[in-house]
């Protein structure tokens, strides 16, 4: 560390700033209604006070979205404020939790925080992120694309790995920037040490019990109207009390006098929802006065602050490398508060398949779609992604919410898929169109499938086939281009019609016969299609065969590579056959007490974890072919109704949980397909679907955004710690543990939580809810909303799909970010009457890579 002499005087760079939660404890309205405010009272103070220098909004650009979509007359004043650097906003448009959404999420937030930021004047490039828990390990290498290179965060660092504030943060790439953990307080040490005992005469500025009296008019809905309403003050009292500015400067010095290694320090007043205040102006200078000698006090920018510590900085400081999960293990450090990882699964799985459908399906088609002449829908995808990323605020995909913001959120998602679907189709529709069916005239109906991944696929596929009535002989074949038939696994017919929308006529109709069967579509091109034909044939034309089954036995089912047997108990006994390798008791639930809230699990003094091992499952053939074979097993699970009043325990009364799985098996699939459908009928439980492994190793590999993170599945222990080490880890769309000759890997669609144990039986664990009782931080008795809003509970049902994959080797050598890829990107198949004039050919790629290690986000 850096030490002062008596030439050296400490800068401390005071920031007027906010924490802009852009919904939280209220909805998104009813905070824009206080953002009107605060920006109304920030233009205000400018206009006033020229010695106001500048106000941080957080890093974020939508509460200048927000505030203009109200007082769309201040847009020039706004504007103006950002080009002078007054107002500095950016880089980002809203202030997401990295791992609760796709990396290619954070940089599409990050690019629209710049556009948005260089439309109104200019983007404040700092890496200054109060928010998320947890920083993702490819964050460096994000920041320096941008032109970032200072990150500061104060969630996700330890004393033990950082001693001082400043350290070298290296990405999972090699990247390097500099990084600050900041310092005691990070965000709002001005606020508590010294603001809130000048402006509010509190001696303890920890206190948040205020007088009826105080003299504000404190004013609180007391009738049927509006009584759910938070109290406010009706008429502020404005107080200064300079006598307090000595002693409370000194201890914000004293503070974080063990932290820094520069003579720069980061003093501010971000607290959520706070206000510009125009009595910050003379606090600055009563600071300093009292200082002086020792310190200046000046009001800066975090762009100054950014620029004199990467001036200063040591060039021998310690080098951190990958993501930023460490716990806190001194009260200069943050909690990591990681648990919001599982809470509001439901939020999460649906932002993750609205993820999907804009930028894996929608984005790529429509640029496929331009690149044969038609138009391209930037209007459309830019609102798209307006919708998607207001979702992405940390506490609104953090889950850590009230059940009117999760409403909203499934709203705006809604939003979003509903343009992307309608992208999509207008994409395939021109594609489509476009195929040249030259020496195929005598084809009536073609086939089209689009593969949305980078690499060639074989996939057995569901279809619903429209043999228009005209043209119905009783059955049909699916042939490629070459006239080669493709397998096919027909489940059943009736008659239908389709609506045939059109722009220049009224909706026409026409009669069908549907087919609904499984068929096995070879070699579709990486990121193309490939066309295929449907040829009626009589039904006797159809030479009787006995009917090929992947059914082995009783509730067993087995293909090229697995063996999958059922057990009573609804478990599976998981053969992989290039091994030998047998894998037991694979997915069975596992239930323990939830007494915590979103950001931290707690289980109940007498922690007992309830499982389905001991249960009697229904199981039956639901479908037996030689394609897919599939099982329904249904399990009515008895479990606590809801924890105690006292948190102590669980409830003694019990009420059922029906638990629904369909395993599926399909040809040359090597992996087991659960589709798992949860009714949810009790409260405050934890429930994971858990495999045990039978492998022991020291790590385990998750998926990330951009990365494979290896970490180990041994919690680390201090009793330095603030909080316990927290054994639920995220990750995006696989786990695999592997002791070098086999793994396991486990595929998910849009479930980010999971644990690795490492105990004597090893097991992988996929969190499916936890159900906790609303209670949210405000003050230190926490604000209890859980008798009133039951939405944290996640009660009602909830459809859960997942993979259970065996494999030898390791995650590379089994190549499961392309399995994760085929998993959650299903084939897209239309069914059209060939046209003239095309000039595509049949079959075609738009992007294919040579090496199938590189994966395309």
């Amino acid at each position: 560390m850096t030490k002062r002499t008596d030439k050296t005087k400490t800068q401390c760079h005071f920031i007027s700033n906010t924490h802009w939660d852009r919904e939280w404890r209220f909805s998104m309205q009813r905070t824009r209604h206080m953002l009107v405010y605060m920006m109304d009272m920030l233009l205000d103070i400018f206009e006033k006070e020229p010695r106001f220098k500048s106000f941080h909004l957080d890093s974020q650009t939508v509460p200048i979205q927000d505030y203009l979509e109200i007082r769309p007359e201040k847009k020039e004043t706004v504007a103006k404020l950002i080009a002078e650097k007054k107002l500095l906003v950016g880089p980002w448009y809203c202030l997401p939790d990295e791992f609760s959404v796709g990396g290619e999420s954070l940089v599409r937030n990050l690019l629209l925080g710049h556009k948005m930021a260089k439309d109104m004047g200019h983007v404040s490039k700092t890496g200054y992120s109060p928010f998320g828990w947890g920083q993702i390990s490819q964050m460096p290498q994000i920041y320096k694309g941008f032109g970032i290179d200072f990150a500061a965060f104060y969630r996700g660092v330890s004393t033990e790995a950082a001693p001082n504030s400043e350290y070298i943060w290296q990405g999972a790439d090699g990247t390097r920037i500099v990084a600050s953990r900041l310092a005691m307080r990070p965000r709002y040490n001005v606020w508590y040490v010294i603001q809130r005992p000048a402006y509010w005469r509190q001696e303890d500025e920890n206190n948040r019990v205020v007088e009826w009296s105080c003299g504000s008019g404190p004013f609180k809905f007391v009738g049927d109207q509006y009584h759910d309403f938070d109290a406010q003050y009706s008429r502020p009292k404005y107080m200064y009390d300079e006598s307090a500015i000595p002693a409370r400067a000194k201890q914000a010095m004293e503070e974080q006098d063990g932290d820094w290694t520069t003579p720069h320090r980061f003093w501010s007043c971000g607290h959520d929802s706070s206000c510009p205040d125009i009595r910050e102006v003379r606090m600055i200078a009563d600071c300093n006065k009292a200082l002086s000698g020792d310190a200046e006090v000046f009001h800066s920018t975090f762009e100054e602050f950014q620029k004199q510590v990467l001036e200063n900085v040591s060039d021998n400081l310690p080098v951190l490398e990958g993501e930023m999960r460490y716990y806190s293990d001194s009260k200069v450090t943050s909690p990591l508060f990681g648990w919001i990882i599982s809470a509001r699964m439901d939020v999460k799985m649906d932002n993750f398949k609205t993820e999907r459908e804009l930028m894996q399906y929608a984005e790529p088609l429509a640029v496929y779609a331009s690149m044969l002449g038609a138009a391209y829908p930037q209007g459309f995808l830019d609102n798209a992604y307006n919708w998607l990323l207001q979702n992405h605020g940390h506490d609104s995909i953090g889950g850590c919410s009230r059940g009117i913001i999760s409403d909203d959120m499934l709203f705006r998602t809604r939003q979003c898929r509903e343009i992307s679907g309608c992208v999509a189709e207008r994409a395939l529709l021109d594609i489509a169109g476009a195929v040249d069916y030259t020496g195929h005239a005598n084809e009536q109906i073609a086939l089209f499938v689009y593969n949305p991944a980078p690499f060639k696929r074989t996939e057995i596929a569901t279809v619903n086939v429209e043999i228009p009535r005209d043209l119905e002989s009783g059955s049909f074949e699916i042939v490629d281009e070459n006239g080669q038939k493709a397998g096919l696994q027909i489940l059943g017919s009736g008659d239908s019609f389709q609506v045939v929308q059109s722009p220049n006529d009224c909706a026409n109709t026409f009669l069908t016969k549907q087919y609904r069967a499984k068929v096995e579509l070879k070699d579709i091109p990486p990121a193309g299609y490939k066309t295929f034909f449907v040829r009626p044939i009589d039904k006797d034309d159809v030479v009787p065969s006995r009917p090929a089954t992947m059914v082995a036995g009783i509730n067993t089912m087995e293909n090229e590579h697995l063996r999958v047997a059922i057990e009573a108990n609804g478990t599976m006994i998981i053969t992989d056959k290039q091994t030998g390798k047998v894998f037991e008791r694979m997915g069975y639930f596992r239930d323990t007490a939830e007494v915590g809230d979103p950001w931290q699990h707690k289980d109940v003094e007498n922690m007992r974890s309830l499982t389905t091992i001991n249960e009697r499952a229904q199981v039956s053939l639901i479908q037996g072919g030689a394609l897919e074979t599939a099982f329904k097993v249904s399990i009515d699970w008895r479990l606590p109704e809801c924890r105690t009043a006292d948190d102590k325990a669980r409830s003694k009364h019990t009420k059922t949980v029906r638990i629904e799985s369909t395993i599926t098996l399909r040809k040359g699939q090597k992996w087991v397909d659960v589709t798992t459908e949860v009714d949810n009928t009790v409260e405050d439980h934890y429930l994971q679907v858990a495999f045990p492994s039978g492998i022991c190793a020291d790590t385990a590999f998750a998926q990330g955004q951009f990365d494979v993170l290896e970490r180990s599945v041994k919690l680390p222990y201090s009793e330095d710690f603030r909080e316990p080490p927290q054994s639920e880890q995220p990750m995006n769309s696989f786990i695999d543990i592997t002791d070098g000759q086999n793994g396991l890997a486990i595929l998910n669609e849009g479930m980010k939580a999971y644990e690795a144990t490492d105990q004597d039986k090893p097991e992988l664990r996929l969190t499916l809810l936890r159900s906790f009782p609303l209670r949210i931080c405000v003050t230190t008795e926490m604000t209890d909303y859980s008798q009133v809003d039951k939405s944290s509970q996640c009660l009602g049902r909830h459809r859960f799909h997942y993979a259970v994959m065996p494999h030898q080797g390791g995650w590379e050598k089994a190549n499961l970010w392309n399995a994760a890829e085929k998993f959650n990107l299903p084939l897209v198949i239309g069914q059209t009457a060939p046209t003239e004039n095309g000039t595509e050919p049949i079959q075609k790629s738009f992007l294919e890579i040579s090496d199938e290690t590189i994966a395309v986000s």
